[in-house]
């Protein structure tokens, strides 16, 4: 085709082209032939409306009014032609209303007709950002078929930094990328620590580090310490104040209790009027325990010099001693002061 700058288009269809020169008042053209309905007309270059012009018969072409001399009429023809059976369509449009819009900032949008994380549908966005927005479900479904292994893979500058996969068919972990980056891996009985490729590891990761702390753990059973046997198991800590009953003149008391051991740290004042010479314990005691206590203002009886705390079942006694003398009660009275610690164990 002459009149073209740069590459020659190439035609969608196969066209013959016919040219004639007329001679005055000239109105029927003969070529050699067309698909009527496919074809253009053009009268000296100019491309003929169908109303200006007949063609029906496949053969000729009629104008509607006498060309003049040396007029140039030129018909091009165009084949028609099928799809062949072998051909694929890209796109199957079975939809009744519009299912995919690009907009003017070359978003792809589908289920939508605007860019908005507000409104329900999918978004492949220019920039690169894929935005996917569902009411009342989740909003983006991640299947592996057949094998265990990565389902999600996350990257940073082409290199992978980490993965959510499957393990044993239905374990999930979330494992890092590259090098001494750890992860978590989730089975039937707990949360484990994972290594690199998402299978389960053993005395490897830390929970927190000196600089960066976790704040408060809170457990409803017990933790394993320096072992995994029973005798490494702490299952309990409280501390806190407990009252010595009885109208004890000072009564500050504290507790300390590490799995089943008990200590008591005790600062009594003997009553106004009246006195003691016992106190209940906040924990039952399983064995008898006894230690030594420090007094002032007492008055021993006869051959006892010092006095002890012996702890049983619910109650603390407080008894007087000496060198082959039988121990007594120790009462304390108004202005004798007890301090002193007692350890034992319970079964609380």
């Amino acid at each position: 085709m002459s009149g073209y700058i740069g590459t020659q288009p190439v035609p969608q269809a196969t066209q013959t082209r016919d040219s004639f020169t007329a001679t005055s008042g000239q109105v029927s053209f003969s070529c050699s032939g067309y698909t009527p309905n496919f074809l253009d007309v053009f009268l000296n270059g100019v491309k003929l409306a169908s109303a200006d012009y007949t063609a029906t018969n496949g053969s000729d072409v009629v104008l509607a009014s006498g060309a003049a001399t040396g007029d140039i009429l030129e018909v091009v023809a165009y084949t028609t032609f099928t799809v062949g059976s072998s051909f694929t369509p890209s796109i199957d449009d079975n939809g009744n209303a519009t299912a995919l819009t690009i907009d003017s900032n070359e978003n792809v949008l589908v289920g939508k007709t605007s860019s908005s994380t507000t409104t329900a549908g999918n978004e492949l966005r220019a920039g690169g950002l894929a935005a996917f927005t569902r009411s009342g479900s989740y909003s983006l479904n991640l299947n592996r078929l057949a094998s265990n292994g990565d389902i999600a893979v996350f990257q940073k500058d082409g290199t992978t930094v980490g993965s959510i996969g499957v393990n044993s068919n239905d374990n999930l972990y979330f494992a890092g990328g590259t090098g001494s980056t750890k992860g978590i891996y989730f089975n039937d009985n707990g949360m484990v620590p994972a290594d690199t490729g998402g299978s389960p590891l053993d005395n490897g990761v830390d929970l927190g580090v000196s600089n960066n702390r976790w704040k408060d753990l809170y457990l409803s059973g017990g933790v394993y310490l320096g072992g995994t046997g029973s005798a490494n198991k702490l299952d309990d800590y409280e501390s806190g104040s407990f009252t010595a009953n009885g109208n004890w003149a000072t009564n500050n008391n504290k507790y300390i209790k590490v799995g089943d051991l008990v200590t008591i740290t005790m600062d009594l004042v003997g009553p106004a009027s009246g006195s003691h010479s016992q106190f209940n314990l906040p924990f039952t005691c399983n064995a008898t325990s006894a230690i030594g206590v420090y007094t002032t203002f007492v008055g021993f009886s006869g051959g006892r010099t010092y006095a002890t705390a012996v702890a049983a079942g619910s109650v603390c006694y407080l008894r007087q001693n000496g060198s082959g003398v039988q121990f007594a009660a120790l009462n304390v009275g108004a202005g004798h002061v007890l301090h002193f610690s007692l350890s034992y164990y319970t079964t609380a």
